[in-house]
């Protein structure tokens, strides 16, 4: 009985002492915690510091700009600079309404997380099961590759402008959807690609709408806006009257001309809202009431390309539409929207509990002073400053006639970009265009390193013909050839014209040789120069025509051209014969 006892005793004793062990070792880690906070906490911030910080908007004469910084949950500053409406000489304050464009779209995934929450849908659900305009489509897509820009649609706005549309036209959403049939033959499958486009959110406003059996706006407004007291939140619905609007204005000379919204007539997530709102949008991303950690999580998890995350770099997508990026060693998320005169920005810090918002409306980007300001409070937190020129790196000494080698211009074929290598002041140069160039320091015989605050390396190979370029960036590598505008493939360009149609645009386009130049037509787009690059194909003076690929036939008969341009899958235009048919091609 006594030995009983005494077993149980030391077992309790030890139980009792490994609870005692867990309590100090749990002491010993709150007062390390506590020890490191104190050692670097967040910055107090006066408003002189954030002041100093907008100085350029805080003028009486120019479109200016508002901040909000929400910091450990409260917000704690809120403040405009420069004028609303130069007409007028309304100040900018923080009720002061801004058109967010894009940012708005965070809305509209959290909805389908709130959803989603709530049993009444799937983010797996194929579109088909939700929208019958969608029930043609001969391949699934997910509610999650719309969210996550991977749903094979072409960028809607890129489409419209090849197709001849203008900012002023109405395009209707019939006509939208109708677009969306038509390119989803040509578009790769679902899931494969990044590309983001309006037409995918579109198409989610749509199944939020069916789902929630309400209006989209009702549904954002009634879930979302209500609830988080975003009562200066509102939807630019045709006519309304939208009270505290600041005006959108571009710079043109020495002063500024007003710009003239075109509300898009098959999105409605036109939001105008103010700093103070979008303070508490962020608040509930830091610290969710209306919604749950979960959601948060997914709402800030890195985009799905090809079943698998796309790497944590730079600008890395996000679900909610908002991108990734390193400040210093500190996790920076942001969204950022430039369009209409107006220009927004919300940057979040989830490791600091921070989130700083800044609107203008003078339509230039602005982002640069909400990374300033809120840097200013977690400083003590961020890698110290690299100042200065890159670290001096050991040169190898070339010749100019070694340097003259490796002059010419580069073709980027995968990003339908060209660079040009140029000896200035025997010194090898790499140009993107006109005041946009670096230095190459020669590393060895055929490799350098760019003068630049990334870390850069440019590596040519002569003895191919053509030679060769690659660029090294980070993990990035880009391949380039060497072209010759006036290679003698390009003294027939006469092969070349003719008539061209694109079934997934519903548009042709008249290819034509003036002054021994070829040139791009359409009634409504206008005159595009296509300038020689590698055999068969060229690139163009103006947005979106970046390459024009030709291809030929058994007979070296040009049938038609690939038009490759950001946004957008390659779309195909199919030569026409001199009796308006085109000619038999199989893709």
């Amino acid at each position: 009985m006594r030995c009983h006892f005494d077993a149980r005793f030391a077992v309790l004793f030890s139980n009792k002492l490994k609870e005692m062990k867990q309590v100090f070792t749990t002491l010993l880690c709150c007062i390390g915690i506590a020890a490191f906070s104190q050692e670097a906490q967040k910055r107090q911030i006066t408003p002189a510091q954030i002041d100093a910080v907008f100085a350029q908007w805080d003028t009486p004469d120019r479109p200016g700009i508002a901040v909000g910084v929400l910091n450990d949950g409260e917000i704690v500053y809120t403040k405009g600079y420069g004028q609303a409406n130069l007409e007028h000489t309304i100040a900018i304050s923080p009720e002061t309404r801004f058109h967010i464009g894009d940012l708005a779209k965070e809305f509209t995934v959290y909805a389908l997380l709130l959803l989603e929450q709530r049993g009444q849908l799937s983010l797996q659900d194929d579109v088909r099961k939700h929208l019958p305009q969608l029930a043609s489509l001969t391949r699934p897509i997910t509610i999650e590759q719309l969210m996550h820009h991977t749903g094979g649609l072409n960028n809607d706005e890129v489409s419209k402008a090849l197709a001849g549309w203008q900012a002023g036209d109405v395009f209707t959403k019939e006509q939208a959807y109708t677009m969306i049939r038509n390119q989803a033959k040509a578009t790769p499958n679902s899931g494969s690609v990044q590309r983001p486009t309006n037409s995918g959110f579109m198409i989610l406003e749509d199944l939020i709408a069916k789902v929630g059996e309400t209006t989209y706006g009702d549904f954002i407004t009634e879930e979302i806006f209500k609830p988080l007291k975003m009562t200066s939140s509102v939807f630019d619905r045709e006519g309304a009257v939208i009270p505290n609007k600041a005006q959108g204005y571009f710079a043109q000379g020495d002063g500024f001309i007003r710009s003239a919204m075109h509300p898009s007539q098959n999105i409605v997530s036109d939001v105008y809202t103010t700093v103070k709102d979008m303070c508490f949008w962020a608040k509930e991303l830091g610290d969710p009431k209306i919604g749950t950690a979960e959601m948060v999580k997914k709402f800030d998890a890195l985009s799905v390309v090809g079943e698998a995350e796309v790497a944590e770099t730079n600008t890395a997508l996000y679900t909610g539409g908002h991108r990734y990026w390193n400040l210093r060693g500190a996790k920076k998320l942001y969204h950022v929207e430039v369009a209409g005169g107006y220009a927004s920005k919300l940057i979040r810090y989830p490791d600091y509990d921070l989130a700083v918002v800044i609107m203008g409306n003078d339509g230039a980007y602005n982002g640069y002073a909400g990374t300033g300001a809120s840097a200013l409070y977690i400083e003590d937190f961020l890698d110290p400053m690299v100042t200065g020129a890159a670290a001096t790196t050991k040169s190898k000494k070339l010749s100019k006639k070694q340097l003259v080698a490796f002059e010419g211009d580069y073709w980027d074929a995968a990003n339908h970009t060209s660079r040009k290598i140029s000896v200035v002041n025997d010194t090898l140069r790499y140009m993107r265009g006109p005041g946009n160039e670096s230095a190459l320091v020669p590393l060895a015989k055929n490799s350098f390193k760019m003068i630049t605050n990334a870390t850069v390396v440019v590596e040519f190979d002569s003895a191919t013909d053509p030679k060769n370029m690659s660029v090294t960036v980070g993990d990035d590598k880009f391949h380039l050839t060497a072209y010759d505008s006036n290679a003698p493939w390009t003294n027939n360009l006469q092969a070349f014209t003719g008539t061209y149609y694109a079934e997934a645009l519903g548009a042709s386009y008249t290819v034509v040789l003036e002054n021994g130049t070829l040139v791009l037509s359409h009634p409504r787009v206008g005159m595009v120069q296509l300038d020689p690059r590698v055999p068969n194909l060229f690139a163009g003076n103006r947005r979106h025509f970046d390459s024009l690929a030709f291809e030929k036939d058994t007979n070296g008969t040009v049938t038609g051209f690939a038009l490759a341009t950001f946004g957008v899958a390659d779309i195909w235009f199919q030569k026409e014969t001199p009796l308006g048919k085109n000619l038999a091609k199989t893709r």
